[in-house]
């Protein structure tokens, strides 16, 4: 059954426009993992915003994600560090529509 993750991102002022090239970068990895469905990267229209970066994609299952998860997650969070920005994902499924 899909899941839906939702990543939030805190970026620190100053680090925006490096967070979304690095982004942009990875994303064709992430992508082509096995199991991705689709995704939306999201910038809050607030520019203070705790968390002013959401990336929500739709994947196959929860035990895939987190295999590509595992994959990538180190190099990501190497570079994260660099740039001090905060990531918080997780894993959802939908609960009801309206």
């Amino acid at each position: 059954m899909a899941v839906t993750l939702i990543n939030v991102f805190s970026v620190p002022k100053g680090q925006e426009e490096a967070f979304v090239k690095w982004w942009e970068d990875v994303k064709a990895d992430i992508t082509s993992q096995p199991g991705f469905i689709s995704g939306k990267f999201h910038r809050s229209l607030k520019p203070d915003s705790k968390f002013n970066f959401i990336n929500i994609a739709i994947w196959d299952n929860e035990e895939i994600y987190w295999k590509a998860y595992e994959k990538s997650v180190t190099p990501m969070k190497a570079k994260l560090a660099q740039l001090g920005v905060e990531m918080v994902p997780a894993l959802y499924r939908v609960a009801f529509e309206y």
